[in-house]
Formats: structure tokens, C-alpha cells, sequence
């Protein structure tokens, strides 16, 4: 079976790669879209993740010739007879646009991870419904939702769970995420360090990891960090979010898929987040959920705080940073909620569940069919 898979960012791109591998050993052939993760499997590289990896609608107006390019591209090679399905992974705004041309092309489309339906764009349910042959969904409160108009979907579980718990503990007092994107980095980074110069101002012990995701530019975050007399080589951190969650004590998180994968290292943290004005007062007037952070939707309440646009100032972050690492009853507090969470999202194995999937799929037979 031939199958291409697009992932267009990091997240996306380390769970596709999770499923290519079980696609691989059932003895499928996979080219990809992606990053780093995808090429480590095995599969022939189409594109790198740098042209899809940008997020806002005055960014991706800037990137759209090229990212029109990319989608022509693809739409070529699937006329062309070259695949048997299409493994879309996460990112609508794209790869909604090439599941309606991997049907129209006669190619049958999984799309894995269903769009945030629940929080915004809720009419993406029904272009689901005719460009998407199925859905697998990663959270559990989706499914009545894609039931209820139509589209064929399974809830397989969250691949996040597949992952195992790395064996470290804490090294360091603070951890900080600043995101996967250029765009994230330069925005959140200078906040974060500036956050962090109040914090060893009034902690003066306080240690510190900074994340770098495999997407992230190394070099512009090691600049940034120089210019703030540290050491790269000393606090910056190429290791997986996970590995680098367990190894702090408390964490500042952006926004995003890092909010759910912090719950379940069972560490305490804050998030926050901004984006270009435009974007969010735009969102502010689509957004219908109560939380941003993706842990929060999953737990039901506000177990963390947010700090957004505005209320993302160092001397806020810095407030935070401090009670999370000093406040024992917060700590536990928040433990006992991501246990909680962790139970919410059920068992491991959804990448497994979604290559089988796949496979059902590229061979012509609607999940639950018998072949």
C-alpha cells in the first residue's frame, strides 16, 4: 500500500511518525510531508515542515504562494495514480484543501486529528463530512460531536498517551516552552526572559531549562539566550518536550498540544500566549470555548492559569513562575488533577489504532466492514 502522509507542524509531525512506523512494518511504502520525526521512519521526504510551520492569518497569508504551490504539487502526484490513501495529520487550514482533492482524485482520505470543531469553525464538520472519508479523533468529548453531523469518525485514543514516561526527575526549578514556530519563538521567548530575569532577581537560586522543539530555530534561540548572559550549551534543551517537562520542577507552556503533554508529565504549570494583534482580536470574536489551554478543555475547569495577549507580561509570568515552585498545596493541587485527565483520555495505542485504520481504508473497506 502506498500511502502519503502531511504533517505540518511539530506536534503533528511526531504523531504521524508514530504512525508511519506501524504502517512501515505492516510493509507499506510512505512519502511524507513532515519534519524530522517522519523522516526518521523511513519515508521519502516530499517537503519539510518549514513551508506548512506557521500558524495565524496575517502568517499564512505571507507563506500562501508557497504553501499553494506545495498544495499543486501534491494534487499532481495524487492524479497521478502514485498513492493509495491520504493521512492528513492535524493542520485543517491545509490539509482540509488536500483531502477535497484526494477525493476528487479518487484517493481515500484519513484525517487524523480532528480540527478544534468545538471551539471555533464549526462548519468544518460538514466539509469533513465531504472531503474526509474518516476521522480519527484524539479527545474524547469529540465523538457525539462528529456523530451528530455526520461524519464517519472513530475516537482512538490520544497518541500523547503512547509515548512512555520518561525516568527522570526534577534537576532544574523552572522550565520554559516557548513553542515550535519561528513566529512562537521570537514572541515568546523575550517574554520568557524577561519574566525569568525577575525571577532570579527575587530567587536568585532558581535554575532553568529552556525547550527547544526539533522545529525550532536553534540559532535565533541561541542568540536570544546570549544576550541575556546565558549559556546555551548550559540551560537550552534539544530533548523531547517530555524528557524536559520531568526534568523541572514547575513550567510556563504556550498554548497548544504542550498544555496536554505537560498534564500528563504531572508537572505543575502556568500557560500563556501571544500572537500578532490581528489575529487576536480575530480569534476573540470566533473562539466559543471558556479555556485556550487544551489541558483545561480536557480537565473541564481551569486547573491552570492563562495568561493571553495582554495578561502576558514578564512581571505576571514571573509571579506564576515563582508560586508553582514554592507552593506545595498548588502542586498537589494540580497533581491530583492531571491524574484525572490522564484516566479521561483512556488507554495507549492510538497510533496503532489509527494504522489499522489505514490500512482498512487504502484497501477499499469502510472501518467496520469485513474484508
Amino acid at each position: 500500500m502506498r500511502v502519503l502522509i502531511v504533517a505540518g507542524e511539530a506536534s503533528g509531525d511526531a504523531h504521524a511518525a508514530k504512525v508511519a512506523r506501524h504502517l512501515i512494518d505492516r510493509g507499506a511504502r510512505v512519502a511524507a510531508v513532515g519534519g524530522a520525526a517522519l523522516r526518521d521512519t523511513g519515508a521519502t521526504s516530499i517537503a519539510s515542515i518549514d513551508e506548512l510551520a506557521v500558524i495565524g492569518f496575517v502568517e499564512v497569508a505571507q507563506r500562501l504562494p508557497r504553501l499553494l504551490a506545495l498544495l499543486r504539487q501534491l494534487e499532481k502526484r495524487l492524479r497521478a495514480g502514485e498513492f493509495d490513501l491520504a493521512l492528513t495529520v492535524d493542520y485543517p487550514g491545509f490539509n482540509l484543501r488536500l483531502a477535497a482533492r484526494a477525493q476528487r482524485a479518487g484517493v481515500p482520505v484519513l484525517h487524523y486529528i480532528g480540527p478544534q470543531v468545538w471551539a471555533w469553525r464549526a462548519h468544518r464538520l460538514q466539509v469533513l463530512r465531504r472531503v474526509a472519508t474518516h476521522v480519527a479523533l484524539v479527545l474524547p468529548f469529540e465523538k457525539p460531536l462528529y456523530d451528530a453531523a455526520g461524519v464517519a469518525a472513530t475516537y482512538v485514543g490520544h497518541p500523547l498517551l503512547d509515548d512512555p514516561d520518561p525516568p527522570h526527575a526534577p534537576d532544574r526549578d523552572l522550565g520554559l516552552f516557548p513553542g515550535s514556530r519561528t513566529q512562537e519563538i521570537r514572541r515568546h521567548l523575550p517574554l520568557l526572559l524577561d519574566a525569568w530575569e525577575r525571577i532570579r532577581a527575587q530567587r536568585p537560586q532558581t535554575t532553568l531549562w529552556v525547550s527547544q522543539a526539533n522545529t525550532a530555530p536553534e540559532a535565533m534561540m541561541r542568540d536570544l539566550l546570549r544576550g541575556r548572559g546565558l549559556d546555551p550549551d548550559a540551560c537550552l534543551s534539544p530533548s523531547p518536550a517530555r524528557v524536559v517537562m520531568a526534568r523541572s520542577r514547575a513550567l510556563l507552556v504556550a498554548s497548544g498540544t504542550a498544555t496536554l503533554e505537560a498534564a500528563l508529565a504531572s508537572r505543575p504549570f502556568a500557560v500563556f500566549y501571544r500572537t500578532h494583534p490581528f489575529n487576536y482580536a480575530l480569534a476573540r470574536r470566533l473562539v466559543q470555548v471558556p479555556h485556550v489551554a487544551l489541558a483545561n478543555l480536557v480537565a473541564g475547569e481551569a486547573v491552570v492559569r492563562e495568561y493571553v495577549q495582554g495578561a502576558a507580561t514578564p512581571a505576571a509570568l514571573a509571579t506564576e513562575a515563582l508560586r508553582l515552585i514554592e507552593d506545595q498545596a498548588e502542586r498537589a493541587r494540580q497533581t491530583i488533577a492531571w491524574r484525572e485527565v490522564r484516566q479521561r483520555l483512556g488507554p495507549a495505542g492510538a497510533s496503532e489504532r489509527v494504522a489499522a485504520l489505514a490500512v482498512t481504508l487504502g484497501r477499499g473497506i469502510a472501518p467496520g466492514e469485513r474484508s
